[in-house]
């Protein structure tokens, strides 16, 4: 664990937190406008002093700032959290302050407010203010050249969502200047599970004849590791999926049983041709890797996460997911694994395209001795927990699953997917509220307990 980067959020140094609001109100108090002075400001104060959601607030103060009035709001908020704290308004103090007005007094106001109870108790949370503070603080820092403080923030934001997508640029861009200054980096640690034995990987910068450049880890499976990489040979950026050697205690047999399913996924991405499956660029069996396209916005399990998508994100996906299956089963092939983990996003934008991923337990369709049920509990077919071949139906099945979970986002699936019988009771759950015809219907078919009733 690198210095300064602690399992948990020290408890609240209110002296420290409270100082800063005070320095806050002394310092633009003088000239800006009270709430008994405008309505608008009083509505604000209000809304603060109720406890009122950050979703009621934030366009009042944006307005107010807009209107010329940023001072009063300022000190309108800050006077209030003296008296009840919260982690969330904090940070809209302290983004406006970095941004506009005065970046000292704001960043001095973010690191207090990670010490917030109510900051500490969720900072395991994805989308939590803690984490949402920590970026604030570790992209200023980086920003003032503040490095090596820059870099413990992001990797507090690591600890918690190890595909952060700004948290891991940020901490690349860290290491990398910590480098240029002759600082070693090579064998620190990020405090994070996803770089356990990577470092060997890392060492390995003339990977496959120099061709391409290892950038940051992506993610990491019990398997593989994957890397955004750079492809000299084209000057694009692809995503390098890199074997990992075998755990001291595996046997040869389940060695090669690992490896060969490895390059399977390969042989069955080269023929598939979709623009809703990811592509494959290149295989390197001597080197332990395959280079894949590169997709930035991470997949749709961390997209749920963050309410990016949701029932109106629907009709879009399935459509896709649709084509990508289509033409996996064209080569009569089975992907035996649909999730949302294995679905990627193309983009960080709204609405990018997704791009089906991850066929390493991808199989011929037909009868394959040996080979038992795949794939995670949740998202098998009622014949696959009974003992079943996987088939087309099975992977429509999956699919069926997923658009559920996002059709009733942001509440989970319901338990009874983990269980081992679901019998016929999946269809039960479609809504019927906030799909558009004909997509209840649809999820109906595609989660029937008849195979061949799962029909797009």
């Amino acid at each position: 664990m690198s210095p300064g980067l602690k399992s948990s959020p020290n408890p609240r140094d209110e002296e420290a937190f409270d100082a800063s609001l005070r320095a806050i109100v002394q310092a633009f108090e003088v000239g800006a406008t009270r709430p008994d002075e405008l309505p608008a400001l009083a509505e604000l104060a209000r809304l603060v002093g109720s406890g009122a959601s950050l979703e009621a607030i934030r366009p009042r103060f944006q307005r107010l700032s807009f209107d010329g009035y940023l001072r009063g709001a300022l000190t309108t908020v800050a006077q209030s959290m003296l008296a009840a704290p919260r982690g969330e308004l904090a940070l809209l103090l302290a983004r406006q302050l970095i941004d506009a007005i005065d970046p000292d007094r704001g960043l001095a106001l973010a690191r207090a407010a990670l010490t917030l109870p109510e900051v500490v108790r969720h900072h395991r949370e994805i989308s939590s203010a803690y984490v949402q503070i920590n970026l604030l603080v570790a992209e200023t820092m980086l920003g003032r050249g503040r490095v090596p403080e820059a870099r413990r923030h992001f990797e507090a934001i690591l600890a918690v969502d190890v595909d952060h997508p700004r948290g891991l640029r940020g901490w690349s861009e860290c290491v990398q200047k910590l480098e240029e200054r002759g600082v070693e980096t090579r064998h620190r640690s990020r405090g994070l599970a996803l770089l356990d034995g990577l470092d060997e990987v890392e060492l390995e910068r003339n990977l496959a004849g120099d061709r391409y450049e290892l950038g940051r880890p992506l993610g990491r499976g019990r398997h593989a590791v994957v890397y955004e990489a750079y492809d000299r040979h084209v000057g694009r950026q692809v995503a390098l999926k890199r074997l990992l050697g075998a755990r001291p205690n595996t046997d040869r047999t389940t060695a090669r049983a690992i490896e060969a399913r490895f390059f399977a996924e390969a042989k069955t991405l080269s023929r598939v041709r979709s623009p809703y499956v990811v592509a494959l660029l290149d295989a390197q069996p001597r080197h332990h890797f395959i280079a894949l396209e590169l997709c930035r916005g991470g997949n749709l399990r961390l997209a749920l996460r963050r309410g990016q998508v949701d029932a109106a994100d629907v009709p879009r996906i399935a459509e896709q997911l649709k084509r990508a299956l289509a033409s996996v089963h064209a080569i009569s092939a089975v992907h035996r694994d649909i999730k949302p983990a294995n679905i990627l996003v193309r983009d960080t934008h709204a609405d990018a395209p997704i791009a089906l991923a991850d066929f390493g337990l991808a199989l011929r369709e037909g009868p394959s001795p040996g080979v038992g049920a795949a794939g995670t509990l949740r998202y098998l077919a009622p014949e696959l927990r009974r003992g079943a071949e996987a088939n087309a139906a099975t992977d429509r099945f999956a699919a069926g699953i997923v658009l559920l979970e996002i059709a009733l986002a942001p509440k989970p699936l319901p338990s009874l997917f983990d269980l081992l019988d679901i019998s016929d009771q999946a269809p039960s759950f479609v809504p019927t509220d906030n799909l558009p015809d004909p997509w209840p219907a649809t999820l109906c078919a595609l989660l029937s307990t008849e195979p061949e009733a799962r029909q797009w």
